[in-house]
């Protein structure tokens, strides 16, 4: 196995980097895609452990190449390089929406290095920008995409589901300080998920427009599309709750559409971590180039 270092610039000006397995050349792959381009979930990286780190390995003994990425929004707090200088960013100050010129970026990169049918993968927030990205900034060397414990983005649900009243009190915070001018101040949120965020990101994350459900923007994407759930997330936590029934229906009407439970696995698959590349390679197999 080859590994190097890579980077790419956004068309936006700014720098990331992140990391290319390429297989030995003895390695035959039976796949219908020659490479993975694996996007880190909320404040990780592209050489984090964990469930995408073992997806990687993986994937390169079956004969693919995969590149490992960082999003502006990679760690709690990043200071991102630009033309001049850096700019503030990971989960404290991203913006999800610009997770389009990343996901562009890198792709291009992928296409530079002549790979032309890839599979665009995500864990956790990574798996929401896949989704979104292919939704509203379509790549033509994209192949399918798959979602790896996606969250719902969905307001409703996060208010009268398990934790709401954490989530509540956190949204009314962050509410007000924006009110009073001071929606860049930093707060420190519970639920979904323990962070530390400006109070404007977690409006735009988790209010009630919903602008980051996937799924909202589930039926836009043109590609094969495969949702892996574990049955302990949709039981824990009100951000996965109803999720495999909305995917059941929304796949009904879009074919391309399919779901994968993983019984009793929780989000980061801890017990498990090789499930989600051998159910994806099983559900890749019938969809070819």
């Amino acid at each position: 196995m080859h590994v190097e270092l890579c980077r790419t610039r956004t068309s936006d000006g700014l720098y990331l980097c992140g990391q290319l397995m390429l297989p030995g050349d003895a390695v035959q792959s039976a796949l219908p895609v020659d490479a993975f381009l694996l996007v880190h979930g909320t404040a990780s990286n592209f050489y984090a452990r964990g469930v995408l780190e073992t997806f990687a390995e993986q994937a390169v003994a079956a004969g693919a190449a995969v590149l490992r990425v960082n999003t502006r929004g990679h760690d709690q707090m990043a200071a991102i390089p630009c033309e001049r200088g850096s700019v503030a960013g990971g989960a404290a100050y991203e913006c999800i929406a610009e997770c389009c010129f990343d996901l562009t970026a890198w792709l291009d990169l992928l296409v530079a290095r002549g790979f032309s049918r890839i599979a665009l993968v995500g864990h956790s927030m990574g798996a929401v920008k896949a989704i979104f990205s292919q939704a509203r900034a379509t790549h033509q060397s994209v192949r399918c995409v798959i979602g790896i414990s996606p969250p719902r983005f969905s307001h409703e649900r996060l208010t009268f589901g398990n934790g709401g009243e954490e989530f509540g009190e956190d949204f009314r915070r962050a509410c007000q300080l924006v009110d009073d001018g001071r929606g860049s101040e930093l707060i420190s949120v519970r639920y979904p998920l323990p962070l530390m965020l400006t109070a404007d990101g977690f409006l735009a994350k988790y209010g009630p427009h919903d602008d980051y459900d996937i799924v909202r923007h589930l039926p836009d994407v043109a590609w094969p599309t495969l949702i892996v759930l574990g049955t302990g997330s949709v039981a824990a936590s009100s951000a996965f709750a109803g999720l495999p029934e909305e995917i059941e229906r929304l796949s009904a009407e879009h074919s391309p559409l399919a779901l994968q439970l993983v019984e009793g696995a929780n989000t980061v698959y801890s017990t498990c971590e090789e499930v989600p590349f051998v159910r994806a390679a099983a559900w890749l197999m019938p969809h070819g180039a």
